[in-house]
């Protein structure tokens, strides 16, 4: 089941229709509806807004908005942020069996087959603030893994802080980690894509051959 959470009310709406707009508790008008989502991603289909927007647990993830656009507790972004949702793909699928895709002829192929792996877990709650929805074998070399932040909202966050304070822990872990020593062999541009919880973009941390090499 997946569920959209009122922002007036809290409550957790069950999304069975694609035409839910008012909270069945408060009967408010609801923030993010597939209506008003697909006006900004006319390109996405109902199971795509599903499996990006919308929970599959009611949880109270964030009862108070945040008031300050400085970021709060960047330790807590270290310790669950980075520990964890950075590097969760790549644990699911471990680094000999991508190593072993990497193999094979058809390298973007090899691409396609790890995203489709990595997949069959997503989406999936890494941490209670930070979602993985998937991962993408995209054109001209790139590998994406994109996330949610699902207690943020992009204008209660100093986006650039928080971006300077990732990017040299993921660059680190890309240019280090024995595990992504296939996509470093191939010259792969790694990128790691992040929205806030209503879908919005936030920002994209990406790590190119030169900054490996």
């Amino acid at each position: 089941m997946y569920y959209l959470k009122c922002s007036n009310c809290g409550h957790f709406n069950e999304v069975k229709t694609e035409y839910l707009v008012f909270c069945a508790n408060c009967n408010k008008k609801l923030d993010n509806s597939y209506s008003e989502w697909t006006k900004r991603n006319s390109d996405k289909s109902f199971d795509d807004y599903k499996q990006l927007i919308c929970t599959t647990e009611k949880t109270d993830l964030s009862k108070d908005k945040p008031k300050s656009k400085k970021i709060k507790g960047l330790k807590y972004w270290i310790g669950f942020t980075v520990a964890f949702a950075i590097f969760y793909a790549i644990g699911q699928i471990g680094g000999e069996k991508l190593a072993g895709l990497f193999r094979k002829p058809a390298f973007d192929k090899a691409l396609m087959e790890t995203a489709s792996e990595i997949n069959k877990s997503c989406p999936i709650m890494i941490d209670n603030a930070t979602r993985l929805d998937n991962a993408m074998a995209m054109p001209d070399n790139v590998f994406q893994y994109n996330y949610t932040l699902v207690s943020m909202i992009k204008d209660s966050i100093n986006i650039d802080e928080l971006k300077g304070y990732l990017e040299p822990t993921i660059t680190n872990f890309v240019k280090t980690n024995p595990d992504m020593k296939a996509m470093r062999d191939n010259k792969v541009t790694v990128n790691y894509y992040y929205k806030d919880k209503m879908g919005v973009y936030l920002f994209t941390i990406s790590v190119k051959p030169e900054q490996y090499e």
